[in-house]
């Protein structure tokens, strides 16, 4: 059986970590601000109170991922697919959420500048 990969409190600013499979993977209080995360399959894995502010997670799928408290502001999710995603407390000012596939997340307590327009962002623009 595969052990799940521990990225947990790592500095990860600005990596490019496009399609890569992150699945189960612990990610909680990471530092992924700036990174590039687009089609990365981050399914199950924790990114509890991570930072992504302005990372690019267009098309990534997070299905049952926990990003309790994790910090989107301005962040890609395009095309994301969020099912059953946990992102209660998540912080999603400014967040790109055009076309997010099967959003049926965990949302309660998540802060938005403004609610979602059809625009697609949090903010409205």
């Amino acid at each position: 059986m595969a052990t799940a990969l521990n990225l947990a409190k790592k500095d990860l600013s600005h990596v490019n970590l496009a399609m890569a499979n992150l699945a189960g993977a612990d990610l909680h209080e990471a530092n992924l601000r700036e990174a590039t995360l687009t089609e990365t399959n981050f399914t199950g894995a924790d990114l509890t109170d991570a930072n992504l502010t302005h990372a690019n997670l267009a098309g990534a799928c997070l299905r049952q991922a926990t990003a309790a408290h994790a910090n989107l502001e301005n962040a890609d999710l395009r095309d994301a697919d969020l099912a059953g995603a946990n992102l209660r407390g998540a912080r999603l000012v400014g967040a790109k959420l055009r076309d997010a596939a099967r959003v049926i997340a965990e949302l309660a307590g998540a802060e938005f500048e403004e609610r979602i327009a059809e625009g697609g962002t949090a903010n409205g623009r």
